[in-house]
């Protein structure tokens, strides 16, 4: 008798599939919530506690319900930098996420650091795109391409993804062994080989039983963002229900895109900083909708005691004072949408000054991506400051010609928009913007960019049009014209200047001056020092760069 009713199971589910029907439809509704792009801001927005009271009430009243992330989880804020991100992990482990994938941002502290991340993590991670081939053992050892979850009699399979871009926006410099690339995500053949290697991940789990596929893919949804984003990834796969979207900090309740089967495939992004939490719905009739949730009632009272414990061990710190400030030095524009990846600000010239007056260069640039949160007016701390520069990055300097320069303007100005904001979403971004002390430049934006760049997004070289021109170096006091022939001392975090980040290869080989120097935030606090008052020339940008 079982073997017929399994038998006739099995036609059952043979007919579904050839008919393009789900194999089976969920006996009530699952609910999965996800998180993306946190990037410490476990006390922001939405919030921790609010997270897991929504989670929890959840559960009380229904059966199915699971709590995801997409990545970026570990840095990017105060509690990140100054524990090397385990009061990050401690928080995740409180909330009981379920399934956790990878960001860019999750490498930022080693490899080494990043296994003992690991070994405290109780939820399970995934990652469906690494590669390893160097000698020893890879980070992602232990870590399954995918995990099933069942839910009754419906199986849903949670596949990682992770943007090949990774390698330029965190530190190249990690995923080599002896000066050779040992790490890699399937970046090469403009994006086909990631196409490829995910569809064959999808066709496994769906030959293992997997009723839904949901990839929690860090991978970005903008332009700037291919061919490595999601909406490629969709309309070059089959297979896949949901892409749940990070990487972009894009807010998208749910859109519908084709995959390569002309079938709907519905892609959720929730933002940054915990502005939301997305929730997806697979209902017991085997529908699939989604939401954004941007506020909750109630907060988790463990949680918030979990947070205010991490809190109080770094107030000491983190509540010394440095300076004061007349007026807000910020990343953003009036409205509060980041700029600072895309058009100077008035804090991007702060820092790049404070950077050349440490270092005692001619120039000094900054990526944009480095500079990471608005100081509000009034009293300023080490909080504030390390707020800016959470990753603590160690100066550097170096001396190199005037056409390096130029070069790494355009590699930094290839995603250059004439606008900043479409559909009110960030458009034209590129964490390594090039901002500026001691130079400014200008963009012509008609030009489209002729910056080449291998299969792990690294420089190698600009073809005939350019789209920087008019760039002057300041010298005694005047502005002059930058001498491609000539040479200038330059410096900079060395993530950027030595070590690769951005795609940064343009000054490979270089005389270095200065190899390690202090770190990155005791230049603004050396700077604001120096000051009296913060001088009025700053309170809006100053003219440094030009787009048209």
């Amino acid at each position: 008798m079982k073997r017929i009713i399994s038998t006739l199971v099995l036609l059952l589910c043979v007919l579904l599939a050839a008919s393009g029907c789900k194999s089976l439809k969920p006996r009530e509704d699952i609910y999965i919530f996800f998180t993306s792009d946190v990037h410490c801001g476990v006390n922001e927005n939405f919030n921790y506690a609010k997270l897991k009271a929504l989670v929890d009430d959840t559960k009380a009243e229904h059966q199915y319900v699971s709590l995801v992330d997409l990545g970026d989880y570990i840095q990017g804020g105060t509690y990140g930098t100054l524990s090397q991100g385990s009061i990050i992990i401690e928080l995740m482990n409180e909330l009981n996420y379920d399934v956790v994938t990878y960001g860019n941002h999750e490498f930022d502290y080693g490899m080494d650091r990043l296994r003992e991340l690991q070994a405290m993590m109780k939820f399970k991670t995934v990652l469906s795109n690494a590669r390893y081939s160097g000698k020893g053992e890879s980070v992602f050892k232990d870590v399954p391409e995918y995990v099933l979850i069942d839910y009754g009699p419906v199986t849903v399979a949670y596949l990682g993804i992770l943007t090949p871009s990774t390698i330029t926006s965190s530190t190249p410099g990690f995923f080599k062994e002896d000066g050779e690339f040992v790490y890699d995500f399937y970046g090469g053949d403009n994006g086909n080989e990631l196409f490829t290697k995910v569809q064959s991940v999808v066709d496994e789990v769906r030959k293992k039983g997997a009723d839904y596929v949901v990839a929690l893919a860090h991978m970005g949804s903008v332009t700037e963002n291919q061919p490595y984003d999601s909406i490629s990834l969709i309309s070059h796969t089959s297979g896949i229900d949901v892409v749940l979207d990070g990487h972009s900090h894009s807010e998208i309740s749910g859109v519908r895109y084709p995959n390569s089967k002309a079938e709907d495939v519905l892609m959720i992004s929730a933002g940054t900083k915990m502005q939301n939490v997305g929730e997806l719905i697979i209902g017991k009739d085997g529908t699939i909708e989604s939401l954004l949730v941007s506020e909750y009632e109630r907060e988790d009272e463990t949680s918030k005691a979990a947070i205010e414990k991490a809190d109080a061990e770094m107030a000491g710190i983190l509540s010394q004072k440095v300076g004061e400030l007349p007026f807000a030095l910020t990343i953003a524009d009036e409205n509060g949408k980041r700029l600072v990846r895309t058009r100077e600000t008035n804090l991007a010239d702060f820092v790049c000054d404070a950077t050349r007056a440490l270092m005692d260069t001619d120039i000094a640039l900054y990526n944009g991506g480095g500079i990471r949160k608005t100081i509000e007016a009034g009293e300023v701390t080490y909080g504030d400051l390390l707020n800016v520069m959470p990753f603590t990055n160690v100066l550097s300097s170096i001396r190199c010609t005037g056409q390096q320069i130029l070069d790494v303007l355009e590699l930094g100005s290839r995603n250059t928009q004439p606008v900043t904001l479409f559909e009110d979403n960030p458009v034209g971004e590129n964490g390594g913007f090039v901002q500026v002390s001691g130079l400014k430049y200008t963009i012509n934006t008609s030009v489209q960019s002729a910056v080449q760049l291998d299969d792990n997004g690294l420089f190698t070289g600009v073809g005939d049009k350019r789209r920087v021109s008019d760039v002057y170096v300041l010298k005694d006091g005047n502005w002059v014209e930058l001498d491609p022939e000539a040479y200038y001392t330059v410096s900079s975090n060395r993530y950027f200047l030595l070590e690769g980040g951005d795609g940064n290869t343009v000054f490979d080989g270089c005389e270095v001056l200065i190899d390690q120097g202090p770190v990155d935030l005791q230049s603004l606090i050396e700077y604001m020092n120096s000051l009296e008052t913060i001088p009025e020339s700053y309170r809006q940008p100053q003219g440094r760069i030009t787009v048209k």
